[in-house]
Formats: C-alpha cells, sequence, structure tokens
C-alpha cells in the first residue's frame, strides 16, 4: 500500500515542480478490499453552462455534477444561498467572490455495498483564512464526523491580481466500519473566504477499513525534500 502512494506521489510532486498543476492529479491511495474511486475536474463555465456568474453567484446550481473520473455516482454540489460559480476555463475552478461563503457538498446516494472508510480529497487555493476541515453525515443524519485522519497532500504558494494565495490538496478519512449498513452519505464543508478557488475533488470508497491509507504529513514533506534535492542536482548536471 505504501509503495503505492509513495510512488503516485513522487509522479505528482515531480509533474508539478516550476509549473501550475492539473486539479485531477490528486493522491492515489491504496485502499483494502472492494473499492471505487470517482472525481470531479474542469470544473468551469465551458463544461458547464448554467452555474452561476458573479452578480447570480448565490442562486442555487441547476442539478449536482456528477464526477467526471472514475467510476462512481455521486454528485458534487453548492448549498443554496451561498456563493460559488463556475468560472471560466481560464480559472478551471469554483469561484467564490464573497459573503455568504460558499457551502458545498459531495454526496452518493448508493454507495459501495459494506461500506467501511470513505476517503476524500479537495483541491482548493485560499487567499485567506483557516480552513475548517470537512465532516461526513450518513443514513439522511446529521452526524458531522470530523475525519478518522487527514493530511495534507500538497501546497504551493501562488501570487497574482488578487495577492498571494496557496493552493492546497487536502485528504480526509473516515472509518466508519462501526456505523452498520450505510444507505447515503454526504461530504460537506465552506470556504474560508472570499476569492477561494475550488479547483476539484476526489472521493474513494472501500468496504474494508484496514487503517489509515493516508500518510502523515511528514512523509509528503520527506517526499517533496528529496524531489526538490533530485530536479536542483538535474538542473546543475544541464547547467
Amino acid at each position: 500500500m505504501k509503495s503505492h502512494y509513495i510512488a503516485t506521489t513522487l509522479a505528482l510532486i515531480a509533474g508539478l515542480a516550476g509549473s501550475a498543476r492539473a486539479a485531477q492529479e490528486f493522491a492515489s491511495f491504496g485502499l483494502a478490499g472492494a473499492s471505487t474511486a470517482e472525481g470531479w475536474y474542469g470544473l468551469n463555465n465551458a463544461n458547464y453552462a448554467g452555474y452561476g456568474g458573479y452578480a447570480t453567484a448565490t442562486a442555487a446550481w441547476p442539478s449536482a455534477i456528477a464526477s467526471n473520473f472514475g467510476s462512481g455516482d455521486a454528485g458534487f454540489d453548492k448549498i443554496a444561498g451561498t456563493s460559488g460559480y463556475l468560472a471560466s476555463a481560464a480559472t478551471n475552478g469554483i469561484y467564490t467572490p464573497g459573503a455568504p461563503l460558499g457551502g458545498f457538498t459531495v454526496s452518493d446516494a448508493t454507495p459501495l455495498a459494506g461500506l467501511e472508510t470513505v476517503v476524500f480529497q479537495l483541491d482548493i487555493e485560499i487567499a485567506s483564512g483557516v480552513f475548517t476541515a470537512p465532516v461526513l453525515s450518513y443514513n439522511g443524519g446529521s452526524q458531522n464526523l470530523a475525519a478518522s485522519f487527514a493530511s495534507t497532500v500538497f501546497s504551493e504558494v501562488k501570487s497574482g491580481g488578487m495577492g498571494a494565495s496557496v493552493r492546497y490538496v487536502y485528504a480526509y478519512q473516515w472509518d466508519l466500519s462501526s456505523a452498520g449498513v450505510i444507505t447515503d452519505f454526504s461530504i460537506s464543508w465552506t470556504v474560508p473566504a472570499a476569492h477561494t478557488i475550488t479547483y476539484g475533488a476526489q472521493l474513494q470508497q472501500s468496504d474494508t477499513f484496514a487503517g489509515s491509507a493516508i500518510p502523515e504529513p511528514s512523509s509528503f514533506a520527506a517526499l517533496a525534500g528529496v524531489c526538490v534535492l533530485g530536479l536542483a542536482a538535474g538542473r546543475r548536471r544541464r547547467a
């Protein structure tokens, strides 16, 4: 399992060095048992018409956005009355211009049979504030469960017209092995500030919980350091 996500993470970090990253480049965590994976990227108004604009940022979306890679039938939606719209292809994400800050959900009404664990990754750029981790509820309830495990997979300081910001990929895992039969679930979160851009998300499900599939944050930091050193050495050789 570890070799799988380490190889994936090394490839991810190497691909990111010195360039903007694609929204769909999430870490791939190996889960025990039967599992599914799906996700959302390319969240822009060229791909999805009718999902608001600057003047209508708080309007309800016409429907949840179905996953567009992997296998699954979960939906990505905005909570009505909160701020967020699908921006241009140049931005390639969901832009929150201001208050009331965007609230979002990823929901699955037909989860994997025997579901015991869920891993969720979120690709988000934050101009200010502190991101509050998403919570999970199931079977139509409002349990609002905090993740059992969490880590920052990736971070990158950026600068632009709005000033400095940081782009993150956050990963969260829930241990649902004692929850009984799960017939539906929903993951929800709210962005921390105006000018936040949500680039994409990935959802994995498994019928077997075998402990944390998410490495400690220090593991990613160490991998990033190895890649940076390798890239620097390569540049010196080419100089």
